[in-house]
């Protein structure tokens, strides 16, 4: 028989873990770099150079979505408003990339 202080570590455990979008996207951008990092280009059909430039740009993306998903969950504590917040940043971030895109080309 669990004991109410087992119940409540459990509970702060579970409430550690919280699954937001800037987690989702630091993961798929770790894996992707790492895998542009291990497979050969050839493979993946980019170039070489290209190929070290995107795992380097997927790596850092990594580090500043999870240093991002740190600093937004210390002041936003429910995680509803934590997922409007992050999924605002995340739409803000590609439509701006996408704007530079079309102004570049």
């Amino acid at each position: 028989m669990e004991t109410i202080e087992n119940c409540a570590v459990e509970i702060e455990y579970l409430t550690i873990l919280k699954l937001t979008p800037l987690n989702i996207v630091s993961s798929i951008a770790l894996v992707t770099g790492m895998m542009l990092f291990i497979k050969p280009a050839a493979i993946l059909g980019v170039q070489q150079q290209v190929n070290g430039l995107l795992a380097g740009f997927c790596i850092l993306t990594a580090i500043i979505a999870f240093i991002s998903d740190l600093l937004l969950r210390k002041f936003i504590p429910l995680l509803g408003k934590l997922w409007i917040v992050e999924g605002v940043l995340i739409f803000f971030t590609v439509a701006l990339l996408l704007i530079l895109k079309s102004a570049i080309a």
